[in-house]
């Protein structure tokens, strides 16, 4: 019913604790697709030490690719709708793939699926939870979170293959390779988030995302894939969205006023109950400049209604 798919880069020494949290799963209908892109530490020998005579499924080597270019060949050789993103230094609880599989079966509507994390460190230990790591739920709050956060964690989501080979796979390389794959789906089918902790996802020095997180740089890709799809997503041109993520919009409660009726009548939600949310709010309160006074004291307000 699921395909995992697992890109791997010197995984090690992770990999064995990451494949044994799949073998632990409690759905158990499902196969991996392995990809090595280029190890020279092991991990292709860890893996065949798993894969397939603990774990249904294939090590696929020979081949490396850039880690989007990889992502996509591995959904375009799915044998299932349903596709798991896993990382091989992260942990799969138990109940993760059974929460995920029972969602999407009864909510037909919902193409891309995530939840929560605990973040721990090198050794396994768990690390203090900041705002970035707690999720949105609903498809409203999550468009409303990628206005500024990422909404998503990559290594927890799952996604119906049709859906994301409608909106053009993964084609934009990592670090934002998921961002931009999020931007391309939310404006034309339903995304979620289950309440429950799905994985512990490690944070260590050599993760792309901590190498690519120096300087800034991942949030300076992010931020140019969320401009460039800010017409699509939220109804608010380009160079306007600039503005407003820099703090330099005079006024920002305007276009943030035209973007609620804009995703209004996409999202099926009445205006109010978006300019209410927690998430459309605190959305908001990133993008404020110090002297935008009127749009502080309408936040403010609508924040209490």
């Amino acid at each position: 019913m699921i395909t995992v798919i697992i890109p791997i880069l010197n995984s090690m020494p992770y990999l064995a604790e990451a494949l044994a949290s799949l073998e632990r799963q409690s759905f158990r209908d499902f196969e991996v697709c392995l990809w090595d892109n280029g190890s020279a530490d092991g991990s292709v020998e860890e893996a065949r030490r798993w894969i397939p005579e603990r774990l249904k499924g294939r090590v696929v080597t020979g081949n490396p690719l850039p880690l989007h270019e990889c992502l996509a060949r591995m959904v375009e050789e799915a044998r299932t709708e349903f596709v798991a993103r896993m990382d091989g230094d992260d942990v799969c609880l138990p109940e993760r793939f059974r929460l995920q599989a029972d969602f999407l079966v009864k909510h037909a509507e919902v193409a891309l699926l995530g939840g929560q994390i605990r973040c721990i460190s090198p050794s396994g230990d768990f690390l203090p939870q900041d705002e970035w790591a707690r999720f949105a739920l609903t498809h409203s709050d999550i468009v409303s979170r990628v206005m500024v956060l990422g909404p998503f964690n990559h290594p927890s989501i799952m996604f119906r293959r049709s859906a994301v080979v409608e909106v053009g796979n993964y084609q934009v390389p990592a670090p934002v390779e998921d961002h931009n794959l999020y931007l391309k789906m939310v404006p034309v089918h339903r995304v979620a988030n289950l309440p429950e902790v799905l994985i512990h996802y490690r944070i260590h020095p050599a993760s792309i995302c901590a190498g690519a997180g120096k300087g800034g740089f991942h949030n300076r890709l992010a931020l140019e894939s969320t401009i460039r799809e800010s017409p699509r997503v939220f109804g608010i041109e380009s160079a306007t969205f600039l503005k407003m993520r820099n703090q330099k919009h005079p006024f920002v409660f305007l276009p943030l006023l035209k973007s609620a009726l804009f995703r209004s009548s996409q999202e099926k939600i009445l205006p109010r109950h978006l300019l209410c949310s927690r998430e459309f709010i605190l959305a908001a309160r990133y993008m404020i400049q110090k002297n935008d006074f009127l749009s502080k004291a309408l936040l403010r307000a609508l924040s209490f209604a």
